[in-house]
Formats: structure tokens, C-alpha cells, sequence
């Protein structure tokens, strides 16, 4: 949708940080997975960094509000 930004497109290219469906497919190419394994993995990691490092997760939920 980017990936990242919220239009909800998942392979617009929308500036040089956010992720598109595109990044994705190539990072799961390069590992040997799916695309769908790609994602599982990236929400396992996230909920495990956000176990690790509230911090970081509060300080971005505080921003956005």
C-alpha cells in the first residue's frame, strides 16, 4: 500500500522508506519463503520486539494520537 503508508495499495511506490508488496516478495525470494511466510515472520518478530521494547511502541502510539 505502500505497505506503510495507509492508501491501501500495495504496490504503489510512494517515496524511498516506505515498504510495497514488492519489497516484500523480494525479501521472501531472497530467504527461501513465501510471501505469506514473509509476513507471518515479520508479525512473530514484531510481537516479540514490542515484548521486548514497549518503549519504543509507546512513544509511537503517543505521537500518533
Amino acid at each position: 500500500m505502500c505497505l506503510t503508508c495507509g492508501c491501501m495499495d500495495a504496490h504503489l511506490e510512494m517515496g524511498e522508506s516506505n515498504i510495497t508488496f514488492e519489497d516484500v516478495e523480494r525479501a521472501a525470494k531472497e530467504n527461501g519463503r513465501s510471501v505469506e511466510e514473509t509476513f507471518q515472520i515479520m508479525d512473530k518478530t514484531r510481537d516479540r520486539d514490542r515484548t521486548e521494547h514497549p518503549q519504543e511502541y509507546e512513544a509511537v502510539a503517543q505521537a500518533q494520537r
